[in-house]
């Protein structure tokens, strides 16, 4: 894991380096168009922006709708976006259906459209800057087999049965628990779990129903939270190795007291970076691929403290 996380780094501190390299003397403008934009998380991801725009010598704003503001707000956004004739335009879209028109017309312009996040499912996008959910999700397995000791019963809760992040976060979690360790039974998902309450009592509902439970993975930081809630109502604490995703307040302190054995954590600011990096090179024309892994790392009660490991610790 060591190796993972150093490389992120070295990657974050090299990147300004090629960027002042290869800047170009027009003025160049790329806006992104988010979601969620007042949560912690896309805030790092808006400071990844910010840092590769200074670098690169080019302008960029973020706007986006906030927490219970309706999916128009994007929508109106994203038109007014265009209107300003960007270089480039970087989307995390709520629904991929709704603005296929504007990336219509974004195609017609000759405006590249570059995902982050969760993408843009529609063809026209060149190209997704993102986490490999499946990939972090693997090295949490891997992490659960090896806290006990290939052998138990594991429960997972996830966020739901069709988006394809939380699809890949269960995937690769049961695909590496099978492999690589045959002797740990893998209980049904609990599906359809988006805040800490429902997932506390979908802890609650796995912890009574199996006693000889020994694991819990959560796919998401409130997930995680809400089992974390659970196995303390319920006096397991020490009995149920939990593994988590994302990061907490909550979540943090629960690994600083054990109570956690670690968690995965997504890298925002290397992820809103390299979104830039991406828009810039589609705006020169150059072939992008598919899907960009802006990387993961690992995190618990060793490295929790690390400065570097702090400032990726959303809450």
């Amino acid at each position: 894991m060591k190796k993972i996380f150093v490389l992120g780094f070295f990657l974050l501190f090299m990147l300004p380096i090629k960027a002042q390299e290869t800047q170009a003397p027009e003025k160049i403008y790329i806006p992104v168009i988010s979601k969620k934009i007042d949560s912690s998380f896309f805030q790092l991801i808006k400071l990844g922006t910010e840092q590769a725009a200074k670098a690169y010598g080019i302008e960029t704003t973020w706007e986006g709708q906030k927490v219970g503001e309706p999916a128009e707000v994007q929508l109106n956004l994203l038109k007014s976006a265009l209107s300003k004739n960007p270089q480039a335009i970087i989307l995390t879209a709520l629904n991929s259906q709704e603005v296929s028109p504007y990336l219509e017309e974004a195609n017609a312009a000759d405006i590249p459209v570059v995902g982050l996040d969760t993408g843009v499912d529609n063809p026209i996008v060149k190209t997704t800057v993102a986490t490999d959910n499946y990939k972090a999700s693997t090295f949490a397995a891997e992490k659960m087999g090896q806290f006990l000791n290939g052998k138990g019963k594991v429960g997972i809760i996830s966020l739901d049965r069709i988006s394809t992040e939380a699809e890949a976060r269960t995937n690769g979690f049961i695909d590496t628990l099978k492999q690589n360790f045959p002797d740990i039974e893998i209980l049904p998902p609990q599906y359809d779990v988006d805040s800490v309450a429902s997932a506390k009592e979908a802890a609650k509902s796995f912890l009574t129903a199996h006693p000889d439970l020994t694991g819990l993975y959560g796919q998401s930081g409130d997930i995680s939270t809400g089992i974390i809630e659970a196995v303390r109502e319920l006096n397991k604490e020490g009995e149920v190795t939990i593994i988590g995703f994302d990061a907490s307040k909550t979540l943090s302190n629960a690994i600083k007291e054990g109570t956690v054995a670690g968690a995965v954590s997504q890298d925002p600011i290397g992820m809103g970076y390299l979104a830039i990096q991406a828009a810039l090179r589609a705006y020169r024309g150059e072939t992008l691929p598919d899907f960009i892994d802006s990387g993961f790392f690992w995190y618990d009660k060793s490295n929790i403290d690390n400065p570097e490991v702090q400032l990726y610790l959303f809450d």
